[in-house]
């Protein structure tokens, strides 16, 4: 193509010694005669730049203007020569030490023929470093690896004429028309056009999702593959990755490095996205037009849910997805991880020890800032993103190897960086001097020390609820009518006392039936005693009999308890007021709570890790969620020893609005779970009883707040360190 040279090298093949880092060689290493120079775009202050293609490993190598003169001249062999060539010839002013920083990027890369033992050495050398036995590589490897399965240039070729017309722009205007007029069809049809998705809410709908998803990705590659070849570049592989088990199609797009057009590179790198949104056009407009099965469905898939997944994932410039390649392309600045790090590193260095050094590269004020954002924003993705693939290896392996791979996760991809850079700043520590950066940052790392170890936390919080000292809920026993109301709202009520008076048919229809049966039970009875041929039977009528009696005893108490009376003494609240005679009442129907005449009580949980900072008889304030009513003074009661297995305060679950996470488990019994004790929490919580001042009064309603105990101070490393702690000996049971 044009705009490419040969780099064959012309300068006597003389052995000479490696090159190091104190002095230039006599002669210079020939260039690998298969290496092609090409031009590349400007680069970002404006200066020309070319690009090395080292044919062999199919790896490019981007170059400034300054050591495309030094390679212009590198056949002329003798240092002296080519650096008097260059600064005599050109306006550029060249010196050893660029020359000598240029052959060892050579060097480094394979790019010089080695000849000579110390080039032998050190090629052995290189590659001893880079091999690794197969568990090592196996262990850094499995979450992230490809498999290339074909090498689809010669097809790709054959084929472009065919999809060309698929490029240009007047078929992308008509699928977006075609797209504009389904999205308005499905407009009409929008109540049955949703319902499709919840279609899908199903096993049968995810494995459907899920073909519908690899099948969009065949076209998107493809269209990498063709847009390359539409510019003149070779697809050498198209496979198959790996992420963390997740398997996903890939096309092997490099040699769009020999692109000049900074438009051209965008296009191949926004092609498979641009694929699957006309497919998405299409889509919604034939869902329209397709009958209900699976053909429709696949049509609400594509329009709807694949190709937005697409853009979120390809476009997420923290991955090396599309995303990454079309930022850097936009940008115009190539490695643009490996640059941005650099940066990143650097202004990090300069902010707290200002070290004084200057950047690793040169930029503008804008594509620093810009680089130094996306270098920052790539940190904090990438370690929650393995810290969360370290979790899921952890449970997606027996835990033995969970335990052990998620901690190579951890130790290889955050720690290991981490350590990295702490080592960088040790070694420069010898330039480390007393300045504004440097004093900000020892204040910056006492206040955080002090913060996370001194025990300023010495007020526990314990979630409660202030209440009557006696109170209980009332309920039916049964499902029945109510026939009298004795007591109304806010009546003061006796011990006893009839409150209301409910009737029942099929309880009076079971006490009818259980007479009957237990009459005609004594008739034959007294028949058999009479026979002495049916004296056999005796034994089994006797058994009836006493189960109907023990039946009808359960039934006269039910019957009993249909006139419902006052369990305690006090006052008559939270009837609800569209209670009324004749109505039908369910077991799960409160008929009022009793707020009793003794004083006020506090019950609330405490969480294990904070059980033993307090003890009986401390003091503390009761905060309640309402703010329109005052804090109450408080001291410690009774506290159990052992965790509570049930959380009896419903308004204390989170589910409620309550500082206490739980689960619901299911209870037969209505009256206990309206009372909390289907709510199992998910950590341990011990129950505290508490006690407020002598005159606070009885409250109507139970009021829900937060005790903050006045107990023994507590740093937050200390609490992380018990957390963690109680993790580990959660997890670590086999």
């Amino acid at each position: 193509m044009a705009g490419v040279m040969s780099l064959a090298a012309a300068a006597p093949r003389a052995q000479s010694p490696a090159p190091g880092a104190g002095q230039l060689p006599d002669v210079l290493p020939p260039l690998r005669p298969d290496l092609e120079l090409l031009e590349a775009p400007q680069a970002a202050d404006g200066s020309p730049s070319w690009t090395i293609h080292d044919p062999v490993r199919n790896s490019f190598f981007r170059i400034g203007h300054t050591a495309f003169q030094l390679l212009a001249n590198w056949d002329l062999g003798d240092p002296r020569d080519v650096l008097e060539r260059v600064n005599a010839a050109t306006p550029v002013q060249v010196d050893a030490g660029q020359l000598q920083q240029l052959l060892r990027f050579l060097s480094a890369n394979q790019l010089v023929q080695t000849g000579g033992q110390l080039d032998l050495q050190d090629h052995l050398r290189r590659l001893a470093q880079q091999k690794r036995s197969p568990w090592s590589w196996l262990l850094h490897r499995y979450l992230f690896f490809r498999i290339p399965l074909v090498r689809p240039d010669g097809f790709l070729t054959a084929t472009l004429p065919l999809v060309r017309p698929l490029m240009r722009r007047g078929f992308m205007r008509l699928c977006l028309a075609l797209g504009i007029i389904g999205l308005l069809l499905a407009l009409r049809q929008w109540e049955t056009f949703t319902h499709t998705f919840v279609s899908f809410l199903s096993w049968q709908g995810a494995v459907a999702f899920a073909a519908t998803l690899a099948v969009t990705k065949v076209p998107h590659e493809l269209a990498h593959g063709y847009m390359a070849k539409a510019y003149g570049c070779r697809v050498r592989t198209m496979g198959v990755a790996f992420l963390v088990f997740y398997p996903v199609l890939f096309t092997d797009t490099t040699d769009a490095w020999r692109l000049v057009s900074r438009r051209q590179r965008l296009m191949i790198g926004a092609a498979g996205m641009l694929a699957e949104v006309m497919l998405a056009l299409l889509a919604t407009f034939a869902w329209s037009f397709l009958p209900d099965g699976m053909l429709r469905s696949g049509a609400f898939l594509l329009a709807t849910v694949t190709w937005t997944m697409t853009l979120l994932v390809n476009l997420n410039p923290f991955m090396r997805f599309d995303g990454y390649y079309l930022l850097s392309d936009w940008l115009g600045v190539q490695n643009l991880q490996a640059r941005g790090f650099a940066l990143g590193r650097w202004k990090l260095r300069e902010l707290l020890f200002g070290f004084g050094a200057p950047p690793p590269e040169r930029w503008d004020r804008r594509t620093g800032r810009l680089l130094l954002l996306y270098a920052y924003s790539t940190w904090i993705w990438r370690f929650f993103l393995f810290l969360g693939i370290a979790i899921l290896v952890y449970h997606f392996f027996f835990k033995v190897l969970g335990l052990f791979l998620m901690a190579v996760e951890l130790s290889w991809f955050i720690a290991r960086p981490i350590a990295q850079e702490l080592a960088q700043w040790w070694q420069r520590r010898r330039a480390m001097r007393l300045n504004r950066n440097l004093i900000a940052t020892l204040a910056a790392l006492a206040g955080v020390v002090l913060l996370l170890t001194w025990p300023w936390q010495s007020r526990v919080p314990v979630p409660a609820v202030l209440q009557a000292g006696q109170h209980t809920a009332l309920f039916p026993p049964v499902p029945a009518r109510l026939v009298d109301i004795a007591a109304r709202d806010s009546a003061q009520v006796q011990q006893g006392d009839l409150l209301y008076r409910l009737d029942s048919p099929e309880l009076e229809h079971a006490l009818r039936q259980t007479q009957k049966r237990i009459a005609l039970a004594e008739q034959l009875l007294r028949r058999q005693a009479a026979s002495a041929e049916t004296l056999g039977r005796l034994t089994v009528l006797e058994q009836e009999l006493a189960a109907d009696r023990t039946r009808l005893d359960g039934l006269r108490a039910q019957q009993a308890r249909l006139s419902v009376r006052a369990p305690i003494a006090g006052r008559l609240s939270d009837v609800p007021p569209e209670l009324a005679t004749g109505q039908w009442i369910t077991r799960e129907q409160t008929l009022g709570r009793i707020i009793g005449t003794s004083p006020a009580r506090l019950r609330g949980y405490v969480r294990a890790r904070d059980v033993a900072r307090f003890e009986a008889g401390a003091a503390g304030r009761f905060y309640p969620q309402d703010p329109a009513r005052a804090p109450i003074d408080v001291r410690v009661g009774a506290r159990e020893t052992v965790n509570a297995s049930r959380l009896e305060i419903p308004y204390l679950a989170a589910t409620y609005g309550g500082g206490i996470e739980t689960e619901r488990r299911q209870t037969r019994d209505a009256a206990a779970e309206i009372a909390g004790s289907g709510l199992v929490p998910h950590t341990p919580v011990y129950r505290v009883e508490m006690a407020p001042r002598a005159d606070q009064a009885a409250p109507e309603q139970v009021v829900p707040g937060t005790v903050m105990v006045d107990g023994t101070g507590r740093s937050l490393i200390a609490r992380a360190w018990r957390s963690a702690a109680a993790v580990l000996i959660r997890e670590s049971g086999f």
